[in-house]
């Protein structure tokens, strides 16, 4: 019987949890052992360009951009030209529905594993839906643990401030509307994170 490398595995964690040195350092191995490895991030994220990058590792990865109004036919055909064994994708939660299915059809089709890195719970408190549909499309799901930024739990959600203002609604992905405030990011865990909220309201 063959062995299938179709291994889908989506590895979450908080910001600063360190997603993208994680995905550096898994890439660096595969390099290493001689693996054909395609990287992808999303074109939302163009804050290092064409690059995944880490402020802790001092390093980074070219990576394939993939366009944010893509129907998934553009990863269908980059996976398709390429032939990697392993895709690496950055920022998961920023891909559209249709592109995570185009990637989880691909590592069938093509027998390819994926390991992909995102964010699970925007600030808003609720799941990215690019993570829900991954899940329903059979990614294993892995967590990268990091503390919250007020106890001793586990991060789990975010908490956005704006100019020193918590938000509780609004976008979870055009934060970029807000270019001229200043952002501050907190990762908390489920305690922590609906303390904030009801003081806010109150």
């Amino acid at each position: 019987m063959l062995k299938s490398n179709k291994v889908r595995h989506l590895m979450l964690g908080t910001m600063k949890s360190a997603k993208s040195a994680h995905l550096l350092m898994h890439g660096y191995q595969l390099d290493e052992q001689g693996k054909k490895v395609l990287t992808l991030k999303p074109e939302t994220d163009l804050r290092d360009g064409a690059f995944v990058s880490s402020r802790a590792l001092h390093t980074k990865r070219p990576a394939h951009i993939i366009p944010k109004y893509d129907d998934g036919s553009y990863v269908q055909s980059i996976i398709e030209t390429e032939r990697p064994e392993v895709i690496l994708v950055d920022e998961l939660q920023f891909f559209t529905d249709e592109q995570v299915e185009a990637l989880a059809k691909a590592s069938i089709r093509f027998d390819v594993a994926i390991q992909a890195y995102g964010l699970m719970i925007s600030y808003t408190g609720e799941m990215f839906s690019p993570i829900k549909r991954a899940m329903e499309c059979g990614f294993t799901i892995h967590h990268l643990s990091m503390p919250c930024a007020h106890c001793s739990q586990d991060a789990t959600h975010h908490l956005l401030y704006l100019d020193g203002v918590l938000q509780t609604s609004g976008s979870p992905i055009n934060v970029e509307d807000y270019a001229d405030a200043t952002q501050i990011y907190e990762s908390v865990c489920y305690d922590c994170y609906t303390t904030a909220i009801q003081a806010a309201y109150a």
